[in-house]
């Protein structure tokens, strides 16, 4: 009961007029819309849950081109496991705006045309193809974590803006509260893959452009690290707290075509079929499986959250043939409450 007044919380929200910035991506004017996600806790109703919001992002970004050779099976191998061990810290003014720093955590995104970089922008709204003095280069992180540079002078119209700021030819952290360029989520989720098919799960670059281009890779019978957000200590939005947000292409799509901006008839990206969200504030972890207003058809797949061994959810969500737990139309949240919970694809 306590899941299904958080999701109804949550489609409300989606539901009503969004707030439009006047965001060029890419040289592409696109609509921007910024979702509030109500949590509520346990003993509160929606109401008074409704003054905790927190943001998800979901914009319109820019129009970018796949690469027409990709091979779901081996070209998305690159994005099958996050990070391990300690990652190296950053040395602001060491590298090249030109060079892509890939390597501790960060993964380059090539199919973009922007030199690796997710994002290249600046405070002002324009944007850029390669990485150049004042702008700011955005980037990705493995599966598992999240990038760590934003400017804290955000644009005052509710654009975002993210990544490494490129000043006299060098590259520099734009938050220095963090000395490494990715950290790790809150460990609470995990995908488990038991179709025939890899999935491509595709999450917004946010702050920055917020194209759907951070790519998630789990291979048929395989699993993988979900993102999910420590909203108490991760980038504010307006003074918001803001989660993860990942488009989920239909199986056999790779991460080169299909974490990408895409149309009514590609059917992936922005037209993906299905929306997941994912954040953790005040111990509890929120999970959510939305449809995509975009996208009506069903996936390809059956999808459901469990809690792992030894773990504890409240709610039940599940995606059958179409038909979200309970006939929904509007989606479905688990809370987890101690240990973890896996999307398990079948």
């Amino acid at each position: 009961m306590k899941s299904q007044l958080i999701f109804m919380a949550l489609a409300s929200l989606v539901a009503s007029a969004p707030l439009e910035h006047q965001q060029q991506h890419h040289k592409h004017g696109k609509r921007a819309v910024v979702t509030q996600t109500v949590t509520v806790a346990a003993g509160q109703t929606a109401a008074a849950g409704a003054a905790q919001a927190v943001v998800t992002s979901s914009a319109a970004p820019a129009s970018v081109a796949s690469s027409a050779a990709a091979s779901a099976s081996s070209s998305s191998s690159s994005y099958t496991s996050g990070a391990s061990g300690d990652l190296s810290s950053f040395k602001d003014g060491t590298i090249k705006c030109s060079e892509f720093p890939s390597g501790d955590g960060v993964v380059s995104v090539s199919w973009l045309g922007f030199g690796g970089w997710s994002s290249i922008m600046n405070l002002q709204g324009g944007t850029s193809e390669s990485c150049e003095n004042g702008y700011y280069c955005s980037y990705a992180c493995e599966a598992g974590y999240s990038k760590t540079q934003w400017p804290s002078n955000q644009p005052s119209d509710g654009r975002s803006v993210g990544g490494l700021l490129c000043k006299d030819g060098l590259l520099y952290r734009s938050n220095t509260a963090f000395d490494t360029l990715c950290v790790p989520g809150k460990g609470t989720a995990s995908v488990e893959n038991n179709v025939s098919k890899g999935i491509s799960i595709c999450r917004t670059d946010y702050p920055g452009s917020e194209n759907m281009c951070v790519p998630t890779w789990v291979d048929a019978g395989n699993s993988n690290s979900l993102t999910v957000v420590d909203e108490d200590n991760y980038y504010e939005w307006q003074g918001l707290k803001t989660s993860a947000q990942y488009y989920v292409n239909n199986a056999g799509v790779s991460v080169e075509d299909g974490c990408i901006w895409g149309d009514e008839s590609s059917g992936v990206g922005n037209w993906a079929p299905l929306v997941l969200g994912a954040g953790s504030t005040g111990g509890l972890t929120y999970l959510s499986l939305i449809p995509n207003p975009n996208n009506k058809k069903a996936p390809n797949f059956n999808v459901k959250i469990v809690a792992t061994d030894g773990s504890s959810i409240n709610g039940d969500c599940k995606y059958e043939n179409g038909i979200f737990v309970g006939s929904s139309t509007d989606g479905c949240t688990v809370t987890v409450t101690s240990g973890s919970a896996k999307l398990v694809f079948y």
